[in-house]
């Protein structure tokens, strides 16, 4: 017959696996949660993406307009200035979005890599500098540090073609 202490000590041991099959179970389980909070945060940035650009390929008339904007920002009438300024703050507050999710983990490198990129080449056209730096009061500073040295690489990369 057993005595009480090696009952007691067989319960300990046996409270002790429990403890250690259900820490494994939770790890399992957070970093399952964690790989499913990532997909739906990417999957929600790419939905904001698409938003954005499909008012040019589904819209003829904003099309045309975004192109005028582009062109020459000076050119708008003050509804469409109202227009621009909209669409733009939306699509930098999105390259903000983006910027503190690759900050937080929740948009891996490549991805980020991609936006990054596309960013830059949206700077290209002038008319997105000269906003965003009239604008950039309202941004995260780590979005106007980012997109003042994409504009000075741009600027460096034109002197050097001309």
């Amino acid at each position: 017959m057993l005595s009480l202490q090696a009952l007691g000590n067989i319960g300990e041991f046996v409270s002790a696996i429990a403890v250690v099959i259900s820490l494994i179970y939770l790890a399992r389980q957070t970093i399952y949660n964690t790989q499913s909070v990532q997909a739906a945060s990417f999957n929600s940035m790419v939905q904001n993406s698409i938003r954005l650009l499909e008012h040019s390929f589904r819209d003829s008339e904003f099309a045309a307009f975004f192109e005028r904007a582009e062109r020459d920002p000076d050119e708008l009438s003050p509804s469409e200035r109202v227009r621009w300024d909209s669409y733009m703050t939306a699509v930098f507050r999105h390259f903000d979005n983006l910027m503190y999710q690759h900050r937080v983990g929740a948009l891996d490198n490549q991805m980020w890599e991609a936006y990054r990129e596309t960013l830059k080449h949206h700077l290209r056209a002038p008319a997105w500098g000269v906003w965003y730096r009239g604008h950039a009061h309202i941004f995260s500073t780590s979005l106007t540090d980012r997109i003042e040295r994409f504009l000075t690489e741009i600027e460096a990369e034109v002197d050097a073609q001309g």
